[in-house]
């Protein structure tokens, strides 16, 4: 038995590069990375091209359309990217025996509920970026491919575009930042994100699509979450609450996606982390 082949799609996306930082130290795996340029999900000549020439074990499919108030008014591409891509990716990947982890979000809820959301809690996105990933979720499904479906919320790291790089960035150059106060979840630190996944496949016998919630612990309003940003960094920056009513935003929120780990905890008890612990741990190494 030759080293596992693990291929990740959008390789420059903020968990895409997690996952490259994390692959230097993992050496049980032969890894590509793969941006748009070479592979493209929504392209099925190339996509099953590049597949029967690396020939994964397991793709890890990272590639999204992640801008949320954008995809109201750019609709046929988010579901052409996290609908029709996904689902070509895995048909192309069960023609060739891969199994496949892909990325969705707790934005496939409507936020009404007052506690937790299971994998069991039926869906019901608000806005056209829940509906295109939820739609993803079905349709791969539909191919009875291998692997695991892992929904999750309020991702942030180093790379890229994501909340907290973005109250500090304002942080220095505002003396005072308006943040929604009546939207709660549970922020996700993308380096606990990625060990998830590598976990999950090390210990993966499913021989079929299973759905998990993974984000880290607790839960907290994105006004108290940028405060806590701003005081770690020790900006002197002014957060300010303002409701969601009073905010100008383009695409509808739930105002409550808390998700629920009892499913995902049995597997992989050493990495539910509190969400205070892995922002600390991210302020630290920013």
């Amino acid at each position: 038995m030759g080293k596992l082949k693990i291929l990740v799609t959008g390789k420059d996306g903020q968990l895409g590069y997690a996952l490259q930082e994390l692959s230097e130290n993992q050496f049980e795996f032969t890894w590509k990375f793969t941006d748009r340029s070479e592979l493209d999900i929504t392209d099925l000549i190339k996509t099953q091209s590049v597949l029967k020439h690396f020939q994964p074990d397991w793709i890890i499919n990272t590639a999204a359309y992640t801008d949320v108030d954008g995809a109201e008014s750019n609709e046929e591409i988010a579901y052409k990217v996290n609908a029709d891509g996904p689902y070509i990716l895995a048909k192309s990947a069960k023609e060739i025996g891969a199994k496949l982890v892909h990325i969705s979000t707790d934005y496939v809820f409507d936020g009404t509920k007052k506690k937790p959301y299971s994998e069991n809690d039926k869906p019901n996105p608000l806005q056209v970026y829940g509906k295109s990933k939820l739609k993803g979720e079905l349709l791969i499904q539909d191919t009875y491919i291998s692997g695991f479906i892992i929904r999750t919320s309020w991702v942030y790291g180093n790379h890229g575009k994501n909340f907290v790089n973005t109250i500090l960035k304002l942080a220095k150059t505002k003396n005072e930042i308006q943040v929604i106060d009546d939207q709660f979840g549970s922020p996700t630190y993308v380096k606990d994100l990625a060990k998830t996944i590598i976990e999950l496949i090390s210990k993966e016998s499913l021989t079929q699509m299973d759905v998990f919630h993974y984000s880290n612990l607790g839960e907290i309003s994105w006004y108290l979450f940028a405060k806590k940003i701003v005081e770690l960094s020790k900006k002197k920056c002014i957060i300010k609450p303002i409701s969601s009513a009073n905010y100008k935003q383009i695409a509808y929120r739930p105002n409550y996606t808390v998700l629920n780990h009892h499913k995902i905890a049995r597997l992989i008890k050493d990495n539910l982390k509190e969400w205070e612990d892995s922002i600390h741990h991210f302020n630290k190494n920013y």
